[in-house]
């Protein structure tokens, strides 16, 4: 056996390769990417298949698995260039510019932190960055900012190309929202390194034009932009588009929830899920389960077949027993091989069967591929298609689970109920065109105003309610007059003449008296709501 002083010395020369490993990344890095975007010699996407191919093994043997994964991926996307005709390859070079990007980040990110990168990642995801605004139009850039502060958004006005190419070595904004054409004939699309520069930060871009014009849409679309909007803007319609993209950046992968008597083994699931943004909970105590379903509300369970006093199938038919958990989806993890075992398990009410032993990347692909699925399937049945906010059905079902919730834990529930002021004159004015317009704004504000823990749905036409956990009358008071002060410094324009909206808010909370259930709360919010229409509208009671 080695001694001790050979062991020590073993580790200290893992140790220094290791530190060489790492001292190379960023270089690698840089290499990559400059590959890819100076080809000359038509060699340069074999050696950076090469590259990338190195990078995917070693990454992984020294304890960064998110690089290996990361250059695994780029690895797989120049085989595909590679594979195509030489004349469409150029099609496919900004995809790559933007995974080698993120790659040369990441390195910066798991290299600059001891944290594990998931949680550097969260707080950079956390982070508000602010909107760029690139507009000739004065009154256009002003109105704009007034809107989009509003929202709650950031905002920066960047006079020039030049100057927004010199910012972009520095500062990384949330998106860019560029006019076409430069007052002095600078053309958007003819700025190659400012449209590189965007690809590589992946920052949305949105065009603007004066005309419609079908060979501008094409170059829009060549550059990856994410919309295009033409004169006379849309604000509204405009500001949803935002608050869509950057709700789509930062938004959950979903949650997860975990069942296995193997603690050891549940914590490397977790650990797997927190590494690729999945919120995760264990479960350690099976006769909790359903409570814990109920406070975590995940997107998926993650579920052993055999544990030693109640095996999947057992508590995959209890967790259907209770109809607010039969939609969740259940796996199965087990290394169980039997088919007509796995089917028999499959009918007590699971959706799917995973096979262990299972790796660690197969395990994220495999969950992630699930989650994408049972999230896509949540937001068809329970969201309205014109607001994104969640149905009268799915609210209301919110506000039990929360009030079931409030009752257990003790802390206070609020419920907002509100209106939108005059909107039947809106629709007989304006058309209902205008109407949705109003409605979409609306909801808009309520996403970007509430918290990750809140919820906001459409209760019926122009009727909203939020369901507001942990939250005393006075504190959703204060957030709705907010969100009304907001609301009514929007401005609608139309072919007839810009309008501005109010709406009437009512709030109910188990701070202040108690209630039997949550359909008794929701009765009392929409009593104060009629109240506040009664008083003379444009207020909360």
């Amino acid at each position: 056996m080695p001694s001790s002083k050979t062991q020590v010395d073993i580790s200290e020369a893992f140790s220094r390769v290791r530190q060489r490993f790492e001292r190379s990344l960023p270089d690698r890095a840089d290499a990559m990417l400059a590959l890819a975007l100076d080809q000359k010699t038509g060699n340069e996407l074999s050696q950076l298949k090469a590259e990338a191919h190195k990078l995917a093994g070693a990454s992984g043997t020294f304890g960064y698995a998110i690089l290996g994964n990361l250059a695994r991926k780029i690895e797989q996307l120049v085989v595909d260039i590679l594979a195509l005709p030489p004349e469409l390859r150029a099609l496919k070079i900004p995809e790559l510019n933007k995974q080698l990007f993120v790659f040369k980040q990441t390195v910066s990110q798991v290299l600059g932190s001891s944290e594990p990168f998931a949680s550097s990642d969260a707080k950079l995801k956390a982070e508000q960055r602010d909107i760029w605004l690139m507009l000739d139009n004065t009154q256009l850039l002003t109105e704009l900012s007034t809107q989009l502060q509003a929202f709650g958004h950031k905002v920066q006005q960047i006079s020039n190309f030049e100057g927004c190419i010199k910012r972009l070595q520095t500062e990384n904004p949330a998106l860019l929202f560029s006019q076409v054409k430069q007052s002095d004939g600078a053309d958007l699309f003819k700025q190659s390194l400012l449209l590189n520069l965007l690809q590589q930060r992946q920052c949305p871009l949105l065009v603007f034009s004066e005309q419609d014009d079908f060979s501008l849409r094409i170059k829009a679309a060549q550059q990856h932009a994410d919309d295009f909007f033409v004169q006379p803007l849309d604000v509204s319609n405009m500001i949803s588009r935002i608050s869509e993209l950057l709700e789509q950046a930062a938004g959950s992968k979903g949650r997860v929830y975990i069942v296995d008597d193997d603690l050891m083994l549940a914590e490397h699931y977790q650990l797997v899920l927190q590494n690729i943004g999945i919120e995760t909970q264990i479960n350690t105590q099976p006769q909790k389960i359903v409570d814990e379903l109920i406070y975590f509300q995940p997107d998926l369970i993650l579920m052993d077949m055999y544990m030693p006093h109640y095996n999947g199938a057992e508590l995959a038919g209890v967790i259907r027993q209770y109809p607010q958990l039969r939609r969740l989806p259940i796996v199965f993890l087990s290394s169980e091989q039997n088919k007509s075992v796995q089917n028999r398990a499959l009918a007590h009410g699971a959706d799917d069967f995973v096979t262990k032993p299972i790796d660690d990347l197969q395990l994220a692909q495999a969950v992630t591929v699930r989650l994408a699925r049972s999230l896509q399937i949540k937001n068809l049945i329970e969201k309205d298609s014109l607001t994104g906010l969640i149905k009268h059905s799915a609210i209301k079902e919110a506000a039990e689970l929360e009030y079931e919730r409030s009752e257990r834990s003790g802390k206070p529930l609020s419920i907002v109920m509100l209106d939108i002021d005059k909107f039947k004159l809106v629709n007989d004015t304006y058309g209902h065109a205008t109407g949705d317009v109003v409605i979409t704004a609306l909801a808009t504000l309520l996403r970007k105003r509430i918290r990750k823990t809140d919820r906001a749905g459409r209760y019926g036409g122009e009727e909203f309610m939020l369901v507001l956990p942990d939250c005393d009358a006075k504190q959703a008071q204060q957030l709705t007059m907010k969100i009304l002060e907001n609301f009514v410094i929007l401005h609608f324009n139309t072919a007839r003449q810009p309008f501005t909206c109010t709406f009437s808010a009512g709030v109910a909370s188990t701070a202040d008296q108690a209630f039997e259930n949550a359909e008794q709360l929701i009765k009392n919010a929409d009593e104060a709501l009629y109240r506040a229409k009664r008083a003379g509208r444009n207020q909360v009671c």
